[in-house]
């Protein structure tokens, strides 16, 4: 049998890079949320407006998970929410000014996060690398 310590790997870059973040963060004087609730400010940056099914189906969480952090994110000001017409069971989610005020600090510590992970790998790399994580993704 052959082992090694791909996964073991994978996590500890995880790891590494959620510390990353955090710390950038910190410097947009965002200390007071986690990396979750970074991650429905992301996809409302990308899609403005969202349903907390296609929030969490974005950020692949449970849809109870995606409530509880919405409400800390209402709390703190940074989103609000309104009915859905369309579904009244439902509510949309949206970016206030104070949300969007954090876009450009975002894309920079985004646009960092890649420069840093990909820091001396080739586009030949990065696309086999990819293709690979792609295929051990799937085969869970």
């Amino acid at each position: 049998m052959n082992i090694d310590n791909t996964i073991n790997l994978i996590g500890r870059i995880k790891d590494k890079s959620d510390k990353y973040l955090l710390k950038e963060m910190e410097k947009l004087g965002l200390e007071n949320i986690a990396l979750s609730h970074a991650d429905i400010l992301a996809a409302l940056f990308k899609y403005e407006k969202a349903t907390m099914t296609e929030i969490a189906d974005t950020i692949h969480r449970e849809r109870s998970t995606v409530t509880t952090l919405v409400s800390k994110l209402i709390r703190l000001g940074y989103i609000s929410s309104e009915k859905d017409p369309k579904d009244s069971r439902s509510s949309i989610i949206y970016l206030t000014e104070k949300g969007y005020e954090l876009k450009d600090g975002f894309q920079e510590i985004s646009k960092k996060l890649y420069e840093r992970q990909y820091q001396g790998v080739s586009d030949e790399e990065k696309m086999v690398f990819r293709r690979v994580l792609k295929k051990m993704y799937d085969n869970f």
